[in-house]
């Protein structure tokens, strides 16, 4: 499946600012199922512009703007395919015991770990254990169920919740979105020994089909099973990420992949407008 994405994000400024340093995580990632065709990026005012991967291996825009501005305009295309297999996982002792091994822990230590974003208590955590059957079932069958779990038991409510919700408030709250969905799986999965890392990227729903998530940049959960690798959980639409979900950026919580964030001289109040379209072509 082939798509285009197209991105604005657009700050205004009550005043002039100056001397802006940002740094964009837009570009989506290739990898084994997802090739990028084509990217183009295009800043305003005028910006000098350095490219480099990060730590997890994301592409990551850096650019300055000395002049005094009132507006920071970026425009992203995207051109992607999406070549997902068919999962056919088969949990297997072998592969819970080698999960628990020290090498696997280590491993994996930094998808295992709690992050400011995606810490829960103790009782929290017993009461979803409790609720899902864990002792009960394989650590696959666990992550299928909570899944579900978040998707029917939390409200998908755009503006109760920022971009600070943790995880635990999200969990007493029972509503939010993506972000905070994709923190209490994480949390909770990691607390099982399973690798968990966040996703963030965009969701493809059909032209007359509506998703949880599809007008605005999307997250979601990866998953780590071997011998089978990283396999994406939506807990927002209770679905599998496969060819509908466009991969930007992975990291431990929302903090690694932040899509924009930057600094700048001037005490003005800034408006933030984002819109985004994602199309299948032939």
């Amino acid at each position: 499946m082939k798509y285009e994405v197209l991105q604005s994000t657009h700050y205004q400024y009550s005043m002039p600012i100056r001397q802006s340093i940002n740094q964009s995580i837009f570009k989506p990632l290739s990898n084994d199922y997802q090739q990028v065709l084509s990217y183009d990026q295009v800043i305003n005012p005028e910006a000098f512009c350095s490219e480099h991967r990060d730590y997890w291996n994301n592409d990551v825009a850096t650019f300055y703007i000395w002049a005094p501005h009132h507006e920071l305009l970026v425009k992203t295309k995207s051109m992607i395919e999406l070549n997902h297999p068919v999962i056919d996982m088969n949990m297997t002792n072998e592969t819970e015991i080698e999960m628990d091994s020290e090498s696997f822990k280590q491993r994996f230590a930094e998808f295992l770990m709690k992050t400011d974003y995606t810490t829960l208590s103790d009782d929290q955590l017993a009461s979803i254990k409790e609720e899902l059957g864990s002792d009960t079932v394989d650590r696959y069958t666990f992550v299928k169920r909570l899944n579900t779990y978040i998707y029917e038991q939390y409200q998908y409510m755009p503006g109760s919740t920022n971009v600070k919700t943790t995880a635990a408030e999200a969990f007493s709250k029972k509503t939010g979105v993506c972000q905070d969905f994709t923190h209490v799986m994480l949390a909770i999965c990691r607390s099982k020994g399973i690798p968990a890392r966040y996703v963030s990227g965009y969701i493809y729903s059909g032209e007359d089909v509506a998703m949880r998530g599809d007008s605005v940049t999307h997250a979601w959960v990866e998953v780590f099973f071997p011998p089978y690798g990283w396999i994406g959980f939506d807990p927002t639409n209770n679905m599998l990420a496969q060819n509908q979900h466009i991969c930007v950026a992975t990291g431990r919580d929302y903090a690694d992949i932040s899509p924009l964030k930057g600094v700048h001289y001037g005490n003005a109040e800034q408006t933030l407008s984002v819109s985004i379209s994602v199309k299948a072509i032939s």
